[in-house]
């Protein structure tokens, strides 16, 4: 069918939220981004596009290898220089809620990039339907996250 922008991404992640809490399985967060705010980050940091897939493969590393491996693959592997690698590294530590979506729709860098301008508005969008359904204390929007998108 048709639907509004994000409502059916925000509807997946309430059931979600609803069968973890009948699971009883304690305290516990959904990590979400967007692909097209990762491309836009990737464009803004000076990565080449035809290297979009490849770096991405390497953030997706980062939740179980430290930042550091994470840079050293990116430069030596796939071909991303180490500025990029750096201003990389500035933005996949940060994560939050609507007020990080607010606060990098400002960026100097990413502000002048359509992907990611249409990327965060996305997820600002997404994390107010979170909110309508009572599950935003449940949601992180993490710019590391590059899976699952």
């Amino acid at each position: 069918g048709l639907y509004d922008p994000m409502v059916p991404d925000a509807e997946c992640l309430k059931v979600v939220t609803e069968i973890l809490d009948a699971l009883n399985i304690g305290q516990y967060v959904l990590k979400v981004n967007h692909r097209r705010l990762l491309d836009g980050m990737f464009k803004a940091c000076g990565v080449p596009e035809d290297k979009f897939r490849s770096t991405c493969s390497t953030v997706d590393k980062l939740d179980k290898s430290p930042w550091d491996e994470v840079r050293t693959e990116m430069i030596n592997e796939k071909g991303v220089t180490p500025e990029a690698a750096d201003r990389i590294g500035e933005y996949v530590c940060l994560h939050g809620g609507a007020e990080l979506a607010d606060k990098l729709l400002k960026d100097e860098k990413l502000s002048k990039v359509k992907a990611a301008v249409e990327g965060l508005q996305g997820i600002k969008l997404l994390l107010e339907y979170c909110e309508l359904f009572g599950i935003k204390d449940k949601i992180l929007f993490d710019l590391s996250l590059a899976r699952g998108l």
